[in-house]
């Protein structure tokens, strides 16, 4: 790889086919100090387009080739800044958004400052911008975001204002985006008119002025193959394809995805052959409602028109694998506000007899179940192709196994009353799901005698001889595989990270642990455990967050009230470009969506390596050793993740036998490089010892 100067370092060479069993097969590599590179494990029988892309680059013409050629490429130089800039992640170009001073807080309402009174802050704005609005579900500073096509908005030429007010408007989430921007209005126009004057200074010329580096060091190592699967109107939050506990799990086998309120139709990749395939998932109650009926457009799509194209009955959240290669999903299968007699009061279950799950019922509350997580568990057995369903009466949104003999499933419920679980042992032998699950309320031991007694409810006043009751339903879930101690981050406030130990009754003895992240930070997500036990997760404050309970003082009694380890936490500063004119961490432009630690070292930075699910860069952030590391995938532009797997298909295979998985899960992929049409992706991310390593 040669430019105008010479080779060309650190830039990515790139190998697509559209013949093999997938729409499309790429390849991405990194060219090592003399401009070489080495494609390695090409899938086989297929004619490739391979070309050049880089800082500082515009794309080389593609070259048509085969594997096994020695192919010499050509590097082109960006004639002009702007021309450069094209290929930057849209977190650059989302850092020129305008950001409300600090003056402009506390929101005093329309009388005054025209804010919501109950935005606080600065950080509590940049929150509602970041992981609680546009971050959670696009990469904002894409280039199909950053600009607008005023004709099919039926807008005058020009108008951006009006032009964004229609574009928030439109399909299937146009209501939730008119409402999330109207929460964040101020007296010189808020939000609205932030986007309309970025979107006006992007289309006068004007770049970022903050520019990304090349890749260096390890990350010239890394080595990213992506499948085409699943549908161009679906969106996909998860995949699958190993045991967290034991990666060696399915080796080699298909990868399933979790399609949220996108589609019932199950995405399968297997990456022996490079087929993608689907298989429909059903429901138990065909009377349970599908997403359209809730889910509607306030005006038509950009380019869907007024088909309702989330259309799904199930809205599989989040799946795991079990050490028999069964799949298991959080996902809707009967209508939720029928409530089984047996959670309820009256009920002889052990875990109704301690915390009865009353739901309301009738036809009014349809939509309220439907939004509210609606799900159960799906399972299925791609051995005999079989289904079944747990009939929770909680509602389900993350889920991990235990390491217990039962391989008991938990579950969170973003931000529900209960910790739920399911004994899988059980429901396999017995096919019974009131047998199977178990729930128990979050119980502080405020009293402090280390065990769990009568308890006051959320609101009511202390009461110093009794436990206390919290409404800290677990967002992530994470289990300690150390002591068995279930973990959760809870959202609300600054966020909170949540410990729960079962006890030798669940439901009648578990003790919670609660404890609030620290000021300086404000708007977390995910979590997950390390092999020692100790929680991270990443916020919206701009910084990767580590709670090592081992160094609390205090963790329980009438002072643990949220603020009582401080020295549990550690603050890391995430990587990446900032927001123009914001000081300090929170003016981190990276919007984290999740963290996974790399507890079996699969990708081989270092066991215990936490990466962070960086949704507005392109890519994900891999803190290991106390040093970042920057996950690429440069193509298609737009990459956007919400959960990771790692599987190791062959302990004894070496580095290309291993590696890291994720799904394409913005819930626009028509919003990435290629426009309408484009599918989501399955990328795998593997680490090679150098740049020109094959795969032998």
């Amino acid at each position: 790889m040669t430019g105008a100067n010479g080779p060309e370092a650190g830039v990515w060479v790139i190998a697509e086919t559209t013949g093999l069993g997938t729409t499309r097969y790429a390849k991405i590599v990194v060219t090592d100090e003399e401009g070489r590179y080495l494609l390695p494990a090409l899938a086989p029988g297929a004619q490739y387009n391979v070309w050049v892309r880089g800082v500082g680059l515009v794309d080389s013409p593609r070259v048509q080739a085969k594997p096994g050629t020695m192919l010499d490429l050509t590097a082109v130089i960006a004639s002009t800044a702007r021309a450069a800039a094209q290929y930057y992640s849209g977190s650059y170009w989302w850092s020129m958004l305008n950001i409300p001073d600090e003056s402009m807080f506390p929101g005093t309402g329309p009388g005054g400052n025209g804010m919501p009174t109950t935005m606080s802050s600065q950080a509590n704005w940049l929150n509602a911008v970041k992981q609680s609005g546009c971050g959670n579900c696009h990469q904002a500073g894409g280039a199909i975001m950053r600009s607008l096509d005023y004709e099919a908005l039926g807008v005058a030429d020009g108008d951006t204002k009006e032009g964004w007010l229609a574009r928030l408007g439109r399909g299937q989430s146009g209501r939730g985006m008119i409402n999330a921007v109207g929460n964040l209005m101020t007296n010189d126009g808020g939000l609205l008119a932030r986007l309309a004057d970025w979107t006006d200074r992007i289309a006068a010329g004007e770049v970022p002025e903050q520019k990304p580096e090349r890749p260096q060091g390890v990350e010239r190592n890394i080595v990213v193959t992506l499948w085409d699967w699943s549908r161009p109107t679906a969106y996909l939050h998860d995949l699958i394809g190993t045991d967290r506990r034991e990666p060696t799990v399915n080796g080699w086998g298909a990868l399933y995805g979790a399609m949220e309120l996108s589609t019932d139709w199950v995405p399968i990749l297997d990456p022996v052959l490079n087929v993608a395939t689907e298989t429909l998932m059903p429901v138990k109650v065909a009377s349970t409602p599908r997403s359209s009926t809730v889910n509607r457009a306030p005006a038509p799509w950009r380019y869907w028109g007024d088909r309702a194209i989330w259309e799904s009955q199930v809205n599989a959240h989040t799946n795991m694998m079990d050490g028999e290669g069964r799949v298991w999903w959080t996902a809707t299968h009967r209508p939720q506000w029928e409530q089984p007699a047996f959670c309820q009061a009256g009920s002889d279950h052990p875990s109704a007899r301690a915390f009865p799950l009353e739901r309301a019922s009738g036809a009014a509350t349809n939509t309220t179940a439907f939004v509210q997580n609606a799900r159960g568990v799906t399972m299925y057995d791609p051995k005999t192709k079989q289904w079944a369903f747990v009939d929770t009466c909680f509602g389900t949104h993350h889920l991990n196994f235990g390491y217990d003999a039962d391989n008991t499933l938990y579950l969170g419920n973003n931000g529900g009353t209960q910790l739920g679980w399911v004994n899988t042992r059980v429901f396999l032998e017995t096919g019974d799901s009131a047998q199977a699950q178990g729930w128990t309320a979050f119980v502080l031991d405020t009293n402090g005698n280390g065990q769990r007694d009568d308890y006051v409810e959320p609101d009511a006043a202390v009461d110093p001889t009794k436990d206390r009751r919290l409404n800290l339903g677990f967002y992530g879930i994470a289990v300690n595989p150390n002591d068995g101690a279930i973990w959760g981050s809870n959202r609300a406030g600054r966020g909170w990270l949540v410990r729960v130990d079962l006890g030798p009754n669940p439901p009648v003895t578990a003790l919670t642990e609660a404890y609030e992240i620290p000021a300086g930070e404000l708007g977390i997500r995910g979590m997950d455990l390390d092999s020692r036990g100790v929680a991270w997760t990443a916020g919206a404050g701009g910084n990767l967050i580590s709670f090592d309970r081992n160094k609390c003082r205090v963790r329980s009694g009438p002072t643990a009230t949220g603020d009582h380890c401080p020295e549990g936490f550690t603050f890391y500063p995430l990587p990446g470009p900032k927001f123009d004119g914001v000081e300090g961490p929170r003016a981190t432009v990276a919007s984290p969506y999740y963290v996974w630690v790399d507890m079996h070292d699969i990708l081989g930075l270092g066991r215990d390596t936490v990466i962070v699910l960086d949704n507005q860069s392109d890519g994900m952030q891999a803190f290991a050793n106390g040093e970042w590391v920057h996950l690429a995938v440069p193509y298609p532009m737009g990459f956007f993740t919400k959960g990771l797997d790692g599987r190791i298909d062959d302990a004894d295979g070496g580095w290309n036998a291993r590696g890291l998985w994720a799904t394409w899960g913005g819930r626009a992929p028509w919003h990435s490089e290629g426009g309408k049409g484009t599918p989501p992706y399955a990328a795998q991310f593997q680490l090679r010892p150098h740049p020109l390593a094959t795969a032998n």
